[in-house]
């Protein structure tokens, strides 16, 4: 879609639904193998120097995952110093789609980005030895340490080109960063094109679930609050850390339409296009108003409801190209035309969405930026087969052509992604 001056064109809005739906996650279930657990978020520096650190692993899977280690007393994230940093204690359960955070309880900066119901992201496990920059890590399926750590007992790696152990990567390594202290991660590519600011269309991936080829620089992009080149590729973004309390994708669908099927996709009150320049807010040429529908056919009530963004037109854009900068917004009374079309209008509230916050995002947020819908909380769930309609206002700081893909987390359970965007100029 290109974005001008003084029209919007050509928006197509593709919904890709369900992204993998499959076995319901009660704990009843046979546990998921160990196999299906990955490495999906890491980082080894932040503001707060070099201990401001944290791993993430994801279980892969519809099913529940329960540790039962080979030997020892869990499964082990070790750097590769040989060095056991957190254990998995067996009986651990790792739900479906979820996810278990390691951090160093030194430095990490993170234990305050939201999570569950009323819960942040703090560490499942904690450790205070420093991983050094450019190190590499692993997950074993045991804590024993020495020859148990071995690649038949390895569950994933990565680790940078500087790693010489190849134990601990995969493939010839991720990038050697320069070692800023900055709000940065390496985050695990879930739509396909590898974190590119530019290349357009849908993803390649439609499942909005992390890839996983055995090689470090094919799955892993970098990501930081002020796009910085640090050696890792240029992206806007944001660190996402994701504990066993966090929402989870991938099991049931909730469905996304546009506000009305009475007018067009490019419409209002489908979209609207704001020209009115707002610097402060990262909106030079004004804003996008994307206005959705979202259904919860989950089978369950929803507790908690937010938005990953996972592919994005933003900084450093190429001529041509939109940098979009997506940006807390407030609740808005819209006028509605549902069907049966053309017997009149209602007024309806359109819910804000809120950038999460920490890390501060003065920039507005990019790739694995989140946003949630505050008005979905335990207190007031979304009842299953019940909508909400939600707003999505982004900034733009250059116009071109857009891209904007986004999956949908939950609890207890959900999974949808929707993209936007547009194939001309």
């Amino acid at each position: 879609m290109k974005i001008t001056g003084n029209f919007i064109a050509a928006l197509f809005l593709p919904l890709l639904l369900g992204g993998c739906l499959g076995a319901s996650t009660d704990t009843e279930e046979p546990s998921s193998p160990a196999s299906a657990l990955m490495i999906d978020e890491f980082r080894l520096r932040g503001p707060s120097g070099a201990s401001d650190e944290y791993i993430q692993v994801y279980n892969n899977s519809t099913l529940h995952h329960t540790v039962a280690a080979a030997s020892g007393t869990g499964y082990a994230i070790a750097a590769s110093d040989g060095v056991v940093r957190c254990t998995i204690p067996n009986g651990t359960v790792i739900p479906a789609r979820g996810h278990f955070l390691c951090a160093n309880s030194v430095g990490y900066s993170l234990a305050s980005y939201p999570s569950g119901n009323g819960a942040t992201a703090t560490g499942d496990a904690t450790y205070n030895t420093d991983i050094p920059d450019n190190a590499g890590i692993a997950l074993f399926n045991n804590n024993a340490g020495g020859a148990s750590f071995s690649l038949a007992n390895r569950l994933d790696a990565v680790g940078s080109t500087s790693e010489a152990n190849t134990l601990y990567r995969e493939g010839a390594g991720l990038p050697a960063l320069t070692p800023f202290s900055i709000d940065y991660s390496w985050v695990r590519d879930i739509c396909g094109k590898g974190g590119s600011v530019s290349v357009l269309g849908a993803c390649p991936s439609s499942t909005g679930l992390p890839i996983d080829t055995g090689v470090n620089s094919a799955d892993f992009y970098f990501v930081d609050t002020n796009g910085t080149s640090a050696g890792g590729g240029q992206r806007l973004g944001a660190p996402g850390p994701q504990n066993l309390a966090s929402p989870v994708f991938g099991t049931m669908p909730i469905a996304g339409a546009p506000l009305t099927s009475c007018s067009g996709d490019t419409a209002a009150p489908n979209l609207l296009r704001d020209f009115a320049s707002d610097p402060p807010n990262n909106s030079t040429f004004g804003t996008l108003d994307i206005r959705r529908t979202f259904t919860n056919n989950t089978g369950a009530a929803i507790t908690r409801l937010r938005f990953r963004i996972m592919d994005q037109s933003t900084f450093p854009a190429p001529s041509g190209v939109a940098d979009l900068r997506p940006r807390t917004s407030t609740s808005v009374v819209v006028s509605v035309d549902r069907p049966p079309c053309g017997v009149g209008t209602g007024n309806l509230t359109v819910q804000g969405t809120t950038l999460e916050q920490p890390p501060s995002q003065p920039n507005g947020t990019g790739f694995y930026g989140s946003l949630s819908a505050g008005t979905v909380t335990l207190a007031a769930p979304l009842a299953n087969g019940a909508s909400i309609d939600l707003r999505f206002l982004i900034g733009i700081q250059q116009t071109g052509n857009f891209k904007l893909g986004i999956v949908v987390e939950s609890l207890p359970k959900g999974g949808a992604i929707f993209q936007i965007g547009g194939a001309t100029g």
